[in-house]
Parts: structure tokens; sequence; C-alpha cells
């Protein structure tokens, strides 16, 4: 309804903008975020025009202009306007944000989020210095605890719909700041994340996320342990020393005139003032300095604390990992690699690496992360992403090394192994050498791909055929996965299955074994059998979609008559496919015809006759009286396609044609007789040809129609069909092509099967009226709970 200004005035003249507002704090989350997504709305539906951005210069830190004014007026004054509706969600916008309720809190945050991108000037202006004093209240007087998330969104919010403002950054350093390691690395994650940062704040974000893996795993990544804190601490000792040397100057200028008011002061008591003063000042700068390392060692001693708790040890080392690829660009990539290596190693059990310098304290934490799955998965992502990165080249061995160890690990999860595959796909194109990476395959990593395909767990039996399968890019590598793909086709899950045989799909390219001559076709020949047993006796759909996709990636990479065999097997998962109870496995049936009928039609020299031949028009019509209505769809395109091209339209008005050129394409026929679709093309033929049917198949003959037939895969070809219509004997189980495709009236089929059953019930009028009769009936909560 917003989409209208119509309803915009309406919900401002009935005065509903109060129950919108009260909806937002709804105890359902679906009404509360729908409250939320009207609200926002409701705030950028009717936007003042403006002639310049309002936030020029420095931001939020010049006065409002004119335009701004003007604007708070506007809405302070004309309450018919609809901008009263706009100062009355800005108001309670600044008040949830001052509440003390968690919930107000929180849907506030989430409301500016949702709204600041969309808000122009000069109301981007007037919202921001609005809400900034309380976003500042909520994240220096510590009231973010809880509102981490949404708070750093509404931040990044403002920093991105607008130029970047000095109090704004402050305010993401402080949250930089945060004594929480987990909401501080949550921002710093965030932060990063931004196109165009501070470089100040980039620092202290990549210091905070840095800090916690360096800890853990020993690694230096840091120049200074205390780096979070540094800047802190430079700050207060400038301070502390300016304030110093203005006290001192203020003693001495004293000294001075007392000297010269009160001669009777000798020089001893003038030395015995400078000593106390000195050792004041010493203590004093003792203090500062006990004071900052307390600081620091109290920090540091927290986040000890934070890690040698399993849950927020797991939390946090996930949110400093993930956001390593954000970091690269550093000159210590190389160390965030081996820091990430270093922390999987913990995760497997086994100890970090030599070069480790963790604290003694971290012991605890290196014990709760041993076997955690979550970690791993985080860090697995994350070394996949970092194979780009500078110094990875060298690093190679160190990162095979970790990555064999989580597959010869047999308590790893499948999950786990998933992104091992991954990782290690994508480190082994890191490798300047194809034949060293061939022998690390071949010596290391396929003995250990043979123990996975025979694992328990089908999970990790399917991860590894997909590997296999993308193993088989290289050349050196296809003839020893081969046979492992081949002997998986006849594994126990389907879901194994299909996998295989898609991994399969990715040799053709190459030979489909590493045998040469007769030993070479007789393995393809046999994977080939295997195939079309899976496709006519397979119970599951999976590999049976599998199996027609393959032969799809095969027509693309063979030639469909480069061989008689190739065209048998391309014949038999026509048959099969096109009458496969699964609407897939049709759908990618049609597929294969699409790609035999862009190969053939142009070219062939026979095309009509070799298209019946292979089965391609049979499918075709199994496909449009199907009744799953994308198979019909799908097919009906094609056929009027294949009409198109292959049959001219005089054929289509039932006089047979004498002209050379299209003397073949009327010769051509195929055979009705078994088809659960015969009586409706007959009938269709009938109505088609009306009394020409009984006066043409007289002039043509039953000999000359079964001479000519071609048979499509049945058995009974050249064999006689005939019928009485009429009372005359016809051959109506031969037709020819371009009659039953003129017959059918495609273009209207092709219109009904594109409409869906929505266009008939599915309406804003259905809707209105199901919820108005909802109080009209007996059964209205179960009407209620539908149109919810």
């Amino acid at each position: 309804m917003m989409h209208h200004p119509q309803a915009f005035h309406f919900l401002d003249q009935a005065g509903l903008t109060k129950p919108l507002l009260q909806l937002q704090t709804d105890p359902s989350l679906f009404v509360a975020s729908a409250a939320n997504h009207l609200l926002a709305r409701l705030l950028t539906f009717k936007q003042p025009a403006t002639t310049s951005h309002t936030t020029q210069g420095n931001g939020l830190t010049v006065p409002p202009n004119t335009e701004e004014e003007e604007l708070a007026v506007t809405m302070a004054t004309s309450p018919g306007s609809g901008r009263s509706v706009t100062m009355e969600i800005l108001k309670h916008l600044e008040s949830s944000l001052e509440s003390d309720s968690h919930t107000q809190v929180l849907q506030g945050l989430r409301l500016l989020a949702l709204t600041l991108p969309e808000l122009e000037a000069p109301l981007w202006g007037s919202v921001i210095r609005r809400v900034l004093r309380p976003l500042e209240g909520l994240v220096l007087e510590g009231r973010g605890g809880g509102v981490t998330q949404p708070l750093m969104d509404v931040l990044l919010a403002t920093y991105r719909s607008g130029p970047c403002d000095s109090r704004l950054v402050s305010l993401m350093a402080s949250m930089l700041n945060s004594q929480n390691p987990s909401d501080a690395a949550l921002c710093a994650a965030a932060t990063l994340r931004l196109k165009t940062c501070p470089p100040d704040l980039r620092q202290k974000a990549v210091a905070v996320l840095l800090g916690p893996l360096q800890m853990v795993t020993g690694i230096t990544l840091l120049d200074r342990p205390n780096d979070r804190h540094a800047d802190q601490q430079i700050d207060h000792r400038h301070a502390d020393q300016q304030i110093d040397h203005r006290h001192t100057d203020q003693q001495i200028d004293h000294r001075h005139a007392d000297q010269q008011i009160d001669h009777r002061h000798t020089d001893q008591q003038t030395d015995q003032q400078m000593d106390h003063r000195q050792t004041d000042e010493d203590n004093r700068q003792t203090d500062t300095d006990q004071d900052r390392q307390t600081e620091g060692r109290s920090s540091l001693s927290l986040l000890l604390d934070h890690l040698n708790q399993k849950p927020s040890c797991i939390s946090l080392l996930c949110l400093c990992v993930s956001s390593t690829p954000y970091i690269t660009d550093m000159e210590s990539s190389a160390s965030v690699i081996l820091a990430v290596v270093s922390l999987l190693r913990i995760c497997n059990g086994h100890s970090p690496s030599t070069e480790s310098k963790a604290p003694i304290g971290c012991s605890k934490a290196s014990t709760n992360l041993i076997g955690c799955s979550k970690v791993q998965r985080c860090g697995l992502d994350s070394l996949a992403s970092l194979n780009t990165c500078s110094g990875a080249v060298e690093l190679v061995v160190e990162v095979f090394h970790v990555l064999l160890q989580y597959l010869q690990n047999p308590d790893s999860d499948p999950t786990v192994l998933q992104k091992t595959y991954q990782a290690m796909l994508r480190w082994l194109s890191v490798s300047a050498e194809p034949s060293s990476l061939a022998d690390l395959v071949n010596e290391d990593l396929l003995p250990v791909l043979r123990k996975r395909v025979c694992d328990v767990r089908w999970e990790v039996r399917d991860s590894t055929l997909e590997f296999l399968g993308q193993l088989c890019a290289c050349e050196a590598l296809a003839c020893t996965v081969t046979p492992i793909l081949l002997g998986a086709l006849c594994d126990q899950e389907s879901y194994v299955r299909a996998s295989a045989i898609s991994a399969l799909a990715r040799t053709l390219p190459l030979p489909l074994s590493g045998l040469q001559g007769e030993a070479g076709n007789h393995t393809q020949e046999e994977a080939v059998s295997q195939l079309l047993d899976i496709l006519s006796q397979d119970s599951e759909g999976f590999a049976r979609r599998a199996v027609v996709q393959f032969f799809i990636s095969w027509l693309k990479t063979h030639p469909s008559s480069s061989s008689s065999s190739s065209s048998s097997s391309l014949r038999s998962v026509l048959s099969l496919g096109s009458t496969d109870l699964d609407w897939e496995v049709k759908v990618h049936t049609l597929e294969l015809v699409d790609d035999l009928m862009e190969e053939t039609l142009p070219g062939h020299q026979e095309t009509e006759l070799w298209l019946v031949e292979l089965g391609v028009v049979t499918a075709l019509l199994n496909g449009l009286f199907d009744c799953d209505r994308p198979v019909a769809l799908k097919a009906c395109s094609l056929l009027l396609r294949l009409r198109d091209m292959v049959c001219p339209r005089s054929l289509g008005k039932g006089a047979m044609t004498t002209d050379d050129a299209t003397a073949t394409v009327a010769k051509v026929t195929f055979d009705l007789r078994g088809q659960v679709w015969e009586r409706e093309v007959t009938r269709k033929l009938q109505e088609k040809r009306g009394s020409d049917w009984v006066r043409e198949s007289r002039e043509v003959g039953c000999d000359r129609l079964n001479g000519n037939r071609v048979s499509d895969g049945t058995d009974g070809a050249g064999s006689e069909a005939c019928d009485r219509v009429t009372g005359e004997s016809v051959c109506e189980g031969s037709v020819t092509v371009c009659e039953v495709l003129w017959s059918l009236g495609l273009e209207e089929r092709r219109s009904v099967l594109s409409q869906s059953s929505d266009h008939v019930q599915n309406s804003p009028l259905s809707l209105l009226q199901d919820i108005l009769n909802a109080t009209h009936t007996s059964h209205a909560e179960e009407v209620i709970v539908d149109c919810y």
C-alpha cells in the first residue's frame, strides 16, 4: 500500500502512526520487523526536495544550514502536510535510543540502520543531529553492551551515507576500545569492511583482530604486543608531561617573586625546595607509569580470561580468523598465513609451530580449541582465501602439510573435510611446477583419498568424489582418478552415486581412462553401460539426473555422429529419460534434445530422418503431453523451433507437396503405435485434415508409407498398422512429422502453459477478500493464520 501517496495520507489522517510505533516492540519478531520496515518506508516516502547536500565541509561539526532549519519548522508547524508523521517517528526514535529498555534500544537502532541509507538531504542531516547525542550516550556510557552489532550497523550506515565526520570516527574508535574483547573484535571486523577507512582507525581495528590470534598461536603479528593501548599510553604520557612542565614553571615564577619580596630566604632553603619538587615530580612520573602498566596488564589479563573460557574463546577466534583476508595488504601477510596454519594445528590436537611464543597462560585456550569444528571451518575458509596474498608460494609446503593432517585424521568432521578439500584446490593452483604438484598428489594425497572414498560416512565419500572430479582438470591425474570414480558408481547412497557420475563428466575433455586403444575403448563402453543401467534401474532421482547431465556434457565434447555406439547410447538416454517419473530428469532430457538440435539441424544432410532415428521427435511429444507444466512448456518451445526450421508452412495445410525442396520432409514419418499420446495426436490430425484424411491416405498408399517409415527405437519397424476410419482401411500408425507438428496448435499450447495457476487466484483483491471473510466464518482462526 505504501507505494501509493493515498495510503500515506490515509495513515497520516487516521492517526495510525502511533499504533505502528507500538508494534515496533511487539513480542513477535515478524511483526516487529514488519513494523520497522513500514516505519522506514514512512520516513523516506515523502522527503523534501533539496538543491545541495546538507553535510558539507566537515560534516556534522558545522551548524545546520537553512534547509534543515526550514524543514524543522515545517515538521513542527504543519500537522496535515505529512511532516508530522516524520516528526512523530523521529521523536519516538530519539526517545527509544535514550530508553533503559533493551528492546526499545534494539528496535530503534534497527530502524535507524534501515532508514539512513535511503535518506537524502536535508532530512539526513536532521535525523543525524537528533540521534547523534543518544548514540554517544550508548557508546560512552557503556549502555551499548548488548546491542553492539546493531549499534555498529548504525555507525557504518552513517559513515557510508554521508561525509566523514570527526565525531563519528571518534565513536567508532571508542567502540574499538571496548573492555569486552568480543565486542571490540565485532566492531573491528565491521570497520575493516569499509571501502574507505581512515588509516588510524584501520590500524587500530587490525590490532584488535590480530591480538587474540597472536596470543593463542604465539606468532608475532604486531610490532608492539600492546598496540591497541599504545596510542592511549602515548597520549596520556604526553599530557602528563605537559601538566608537569606547566606546574614546574608556575612554581619557579612564584619562587622568584618570593625572593624579590622576602630576602630572608637563604640559598639553602631554595635548594631544599627544588629537591622536594624534583622528588614530587619523580614520584608522580613513577605513579603514572605504574598506572599505565597496570592498565596494560589488566587489558591483557582480560583478554586472557576471555580466551580461557571456551564459548567466548571460540566466538572471538572465529571472528578474528574470518577477518584475516581483509588485512593481507599489510607487510606481515606471510605471518598471518603462518598464524592461521598454527591455529589449525592446535585445533587438530598438534602443537603449534616452532616459532610459537604463546604466553604460558594460553594453555587452557589451546585445550578449548582441540576438535572445535567451528574454528576449523573458519580457519580453512580463511586459509583458502589467503592463497593469493604475498608470501603464499613460500608457504605451500606448510599449508599442504596441515591440510593432509586434517584429511588423515579419522575424527575430522565431514563439513571440516569438505572445507579442507576446498582449501586444497585453492592452494594447488599456487604451486609453480606442475610436475611437483603431480608427485605430491600421487604420493601423498591419493592414498588418503582412496581411504576416504570408503569412509562409513556418506557425506565424506560424497565430498571426496567431488574433489576427485575437480582434480581431473589436470590431465596428469585423470588416469589415476578415473578408476576410483568408476568404482564409486556402485555406492549404496544415491547422493554418492550422483557425485561420482558428475565427477566422471569432468573427465570428458580427456580420455575416459588412462589406457589407449582397445583397452581404453572397452573401459569407456563399460562406463557407458553402467550409466545406462543406473538411468533405467536406479530408484533415486539424483543419480538418474546426473546420468542425463553426463550425456549432455558428453555431447558437447564428442560429436554424436562419430560412431554408431554413441548414437545408440543417445537413443537409449532419450527413450528412458523422456518417460522417467522424475520431472527434473525429463527436463534434463529435453536439454539434451536442445543440444542435439543445435548440433544437427544446421548442416546434417538428412536432418529430419536422423532426428526421428534417435527418437528426438518422440521425446519431444512425450514432454509435450507430460503432466508437469515445466516439462510441457519446454517441449512445446522446442517443437515450435523444430517446426519452423524443418517444416514448410505449406505442409500444414493438408495438401501433399511435390516440390523437390520439400519432398524429403514430406516423406519422413514416424510410428505412433504404443505411445501414450497416440489417441490425442490422431484426434488432432483428424480435426486438421478433416475429409482429406481418407483421400490422402489412398493416394499415398500403405506400402509407400511403410517403406519410408523409420522406427525410432521400437521393435516393430516396417510393420503395417491399419485401422478402419470412416469404413476404409488407412495406415494411421505411421504419419509424417510435419503433419503432426502443424496439427498440434503449438502456439495456443504455449500460451496456456506459460500461465501458472496463480493468475486465477493470486491477487491483492483475493487476499483482501480472505481477510474480510475471516470475520464471518466459524473457522476464523484458521483463515487468519493463512492470511498471516
